[in-house]
């Protein structure tokens, strides 16, 4: 930790150069919560109000999460991380983010009782495979093309009014989706992470299954086939 308090680290999507953020943990009137997602606010283009949680994943004892106590429905006024079941607390906090660290980025949308919303993962450099994907990061759903997508859908009031209203099953919140032509962006599943961990996966077949980014690489496909590489990996 550098001697005067601040945690210089750096994050990238897949297809760019790393960006700096810091945290400053003296400073109290403005926590380390708000400064990260301030931070990736600016970062991603997306109003601080609708990121509810960022994940970051470590090789070693460090993983973690934040949630955003500035979330727009005021569920977090404090900070849970509901992925590794405990409250969060800025000691856990300062051992996952080090100086130094590297991590390559995703951004992740959803839609809920409050409206689409979004999630980060972070993943350390160490974790990832540079030339394609693994179980911990694609870098295919890993580009800014994705970050920059989700962020116009995110700050469109249509689009929010719609994706807050309240359903009563799946199977209605499916139609949602597709009427808003937003079903193939709702929790793709990257190949890489499939052939990992095929037992999660029962109804796919993983014979000729590829990580997206080796599929990307060989048909020269951009993202608005992903609901044809999704489905295609979905057949039986």
């Amino acid at each position: 930790m550098n001697a005067d308090n601040r945690n210089p680290d750096k994050m990238r999507h897949s297809d760019e150069d790393y960006h700096e953020i810091t945290i400053d943990w003296s400073n109290e009137s403005f926590d380390y919560r708000k400064q990260l997602f301030h931070q990736l606010s600016a970062y991603t283009g997306i109003p601080v109000e609708h990121q509810e949680y960022v994940g970051v994943e470590h090789g070693s004892n460090r993983s973690g999460g934040l949630t955003n106590t500035e979330f727009k429905d005021g569920r977090y006024n404090a900070g849970y991380d509901w992925q590794y079941w405990q409250y969060e607390s800025k000691e856990r906090t300062r051992n996952t983010f080090q100086d130094g660290d590297c991590f390559l980025f995703r951004t992740r949308i959803f839609a809920d009782g409050s409206g689409l919303i979004c999630r980060y993962e972070l993943s350390h450099q160490s974790l990832v495979n540079a030339a394609e994907c693994n179980r911990h990061y694609c870098h295919y759903l890993g580009r800014r093309y994705f970050t920059k997508k989700f962020a116009v859908y995110i700050k469109s009031n249509e689009l929010q009014t719609i994706s807050s209203q309240r359903v009563q099953s799946l199977e209605e919140l499916h139609r949602v989706q597709l009427s808003l032509n937003i079903v193939h962006i709702m929790e793709p599943v990257c190949t890489g992470r499939i052939l990992a961990w095929p037992d999660h996966f029962p109804t796919i077949n993983k014979e000729n299954v590829q990580p997206l980014s080796t599929i990307c690489k060989l048909k020269k496909v951009d993202a608005s086939d992903l609901n044809v590489i999704q489905a295609a990996a979905r057949e039986n």
